[in-house]
């Protein structure tokens, strides 16, 4: 402790003595850097060990170095990003006059030019990201001080909340950055690619559109949260929803990008593609998607936001199907220590890890939904920005997780140990149980078939969120230096295994939302109880063959008909069994007549399954008195105008069965 303080001493002296601002700015930075250190360290020992070293008092005079260093460096280097914004669209401005020219070599050197200057902003919003995490990292630190009066205490609340505020409006910009250098890579070099690629880049569906939807839209919410950047009281309910709306869309962006980055990383590997900015994009989106749910765990009561000291700034776990807890913890959720955070070489994915993932975690996303929600309920993240709710008990549960520790402040083997831990936890993750619930929604309702999917593949994204952020806890030198040489290689082999479990588990995701259609189309042709809603589905959808002519089953003229329904082929190929509508009139008629009859001469209508056609009333009753179990028959209800299309669309079609196959007259 007393080297840290004496270093910080040493930046503060040296930031006093330049009056230059390039120098000023480095300097003013290391003292940032200084007394973040102080405070981490102190985070790191005992409670009463921490108290007697380093009171209370001291911790917010730290506290205050860090913020009032932070806010006069952001002073100093706001002309810089004025300045660089001005010289892109300027020399982007070049490029698209020289277009009309034949100056290959002039159009590359302005290309490079813009692209120069997109990455000097980057470099700015990534210093400018980092300080502003440090001084969110030492706010929380204050924040779970149990001194102070009731006033200050929610003075250093609010101050908390501003900072991850601030946090939040940065990693959006650098997002928006970083997708502009990405614009810039791809868009000044679109005419040499070929058709294919290009289409997929510059299309009106391609890589580029998806990328400025996403800033845009980032950028747009951001400007109507007027709170988030106010005084630091507690949102609104209009700003509460805006920063999930945020954090709902650049985590779908970020899944969608990272889809893109795998396809053409495969498809197109060596065409000059900006793949590895791709992945950084990626990172930012869930980073970003996670200091968005930090957020809105700040806009709850103390006692739901107060973590331990070691744990303060933990974020608040999303939800995607089933509960997601937060994959991070601590203030800095993303460096893997100073200097490296600095660089801007951390790589790690903060995003949401899922409750029920893996061995050791009991519930399946299908059961998730059985229960009734207790009353005490946090609003978050859902698959494709459809808010749902998760339970404020699995959250504090799974926030204070041994998973939490990815993405802390600072690695030791301890942390590592854990994220080793939960790397083979990760490697069990059962991919095969989750296609075997798939697998029984055929014989489910078709609208209970609908949900499980819908359940299963938000489950598998929030599964593979959780492997992102596995895997980017794995990454880096300092990981690799707490490593023997004898666990490297093993651990880079359960990494690899990792990332071929992911591939699948987001493409049966993929396969599920795409396929999502199909599968309650089946339900409706197998389902035991068939009605008229499914029929008038699957006429509508084309999946029905053309009616069969109608048979009398007792002669004609006559008063009870049948005909035959086939369902067309399920998407496994294999034939569904048809399912047979029943029509008593009032008055003998003739088969072909029926269609011209009024809707009031046809007393019933109804359409059973083939497993029940023969089932009638005298059946109910010989099983009552034989004392057998008894069977209940459904006849789904149609009514006479359906019954009347059904006859009109089937007209001229002759019965494929004959009167030997047809059941008792009675099956009705």
């Amino acid at each position: 402790m007393n080297s840290l303080v004496q270093q910080l001493t040493d930046c503060e002296a040296a930031a006093r003595k330049t009056d230059v601002p390039e120098e000023a700015v480095e300097l003013i930075s290391g003292v940032v850097d200084a007394a973040s250190a102080i405070l981490e360290y102190r985070a790191s020992l005992p409670a009463a060990e921490a108290q007697t070293i380093m009171p209370d008092d001291k911790v917010r005079r730290c506290c205050q170095i860090v913020c009032d260093a932070a806010n006069e460096v952001d002073k100093l280097g706001l002309s810089t990003i004025t300045k660089l914004d001005k010289k892109t669209k300027k020399a982007a401005g070049m490029v698209d006059k020289l277009y009309s020219y034949s100056q290959a070599d002039r159009q590359e050197l302005l290309i490079l030019n813009v692209e120069n200057h997109h990455t000097a902003a980057i470099k700015w919003w990534e210093k400018k990201a980092w300080r502003s995490e440090r001084q969110r990292s030492a706010c929380a630190a204050t924040a779970s001080l149990s001194s102070g009066t009731p006033v200050m205490r929610e003075a250093e609340r609010c101050a908390l909340r501003l900072r991850a505020g601030s946090v939040l409006s940065v990693r959006i910009w650098l997002v928006r950055e970083r997708i502009g250098l990405a614009r810039a890579k791809i868009e000044l070099r679109a005419s040499r690619f070929e058709p294919d690629l290009k289409e997929l880049l510059v299309g009106r569906n391609g890589v580029v559109q998806l990328m400025a939807s996403a800033a845009q839209e980032a950028l747009r919410a951001l400007s109507l949260a007027k709170g988030i950047m106010d005084d630091g009281k507690t949102l609104n309910a209009h700003d509460c929803a805006v920063v999930e709306k945020i954090m709902e869309r650049l985590s779908d962006f970020g899944l969608a990008l990272h889809e893109v980055h795998t396809k053409l990383s495969h498809t197109y590997p060596d065409a000059g593609l900006p793949l590895k900015l791709f992945e950084r994009i990626v990172d930012d989106a869930w980073i970003t998607a996670h200091d968005a749910m930090h957020l809105l765990n700040l806009q709850s009561p103390p006692s739901a936001i107060m973590a331990p000291q070691a744990q303060a700034g933990a974020a608040m776990p999303a939800r995607a199907g089933a509960a997601i807890p937060a994959d991070t913890a601590g203030t800095a959720a993303v460096s893997e220590g100073t200097t490296a955070r600095r660089k801007g070489k951390s790589k790690h994915k903060s995003a949401a890890r899922a409750g029920t993932s893996a061995a050791g975690q009991p519930s399946t996303p299908v059961a998730a939904n059985a229960g009734t929600v207790p009353a005490a309920k946090v609003l978050a993240r859902s698959d494709q920005v459809a808010s749902t709710q998760v339970r404020a008990q699995e959250v504090a549960a799974s926030s204070s997780g041994a998973g939490s520790t990815i993405g802390g402040a600072a690695l030791s083997m301890e942390v590592l140990t854990e994220r080793l831990k939960r790397l083979d936890e990760l490697l069990q993750f059962d991919l095969a149980g989750q296609q075997s619930v798939v697998s029984q929604v055929r014989q489910m309702k078709p609208e209970e078939a609908g949900k499980v999917v819908d359940d299963v593949a938000q489950y598998l994204r929030a599964q593979a969120i959780e492997m992102q952020t596995c895997l980017a806890g794995l990454q880096g030198r300092n990981v690799r230096l707490l490593l023997t040489s004898t666990q490297l290689p093993k651990v880079h082999e359960r990494t690899d295994q990792l990332k071929g479990l992911l591939n699948m588990v987001l493409g049966q995701a993929n396969a599920l939302n795409e396929g999502k259609a199909g599968i309650t189309t089946d339900c409706m042709k197998t389902y035991a109880f068939p009605a008229q809603k499914y029929l008038e589905h699957l006429c509508n959808a084309d999946e029905l063959m053309p009616p069969e002519a109608p048979v009398a089953l007792r002669g004609e003229p006559g008063k009870l008909f049948e005909m035959k329904l086939q369902p067309k082929m399920l998407v496994n190929g294999a034939m569904p069994s048809p399912m047979w509508v029943h029509i008593h009139t009032s008055r003998p008629v003739m088969a072909r007549n029926l269609e011209g009859l009024a809707d009031s001469e046809f007393t019933a209508c109804h359409v059973k399954s083939n497993e029940q056609r023969g089932y009638n009333r005298e059946r109910e009753e010989a099983d009552a008195r034989s004392g057998r179990e008894k069977v209940i028959i459904h006849r789904g209800k149609l009514t006479p105008a359906f019954c009347k299309s059904l006859l009109t669309s089937g007209l001229g079609r002759q019965p494929r069965h004959s009167r030997a196959e047809l059941p008792s007259a009675q099956a009705a």
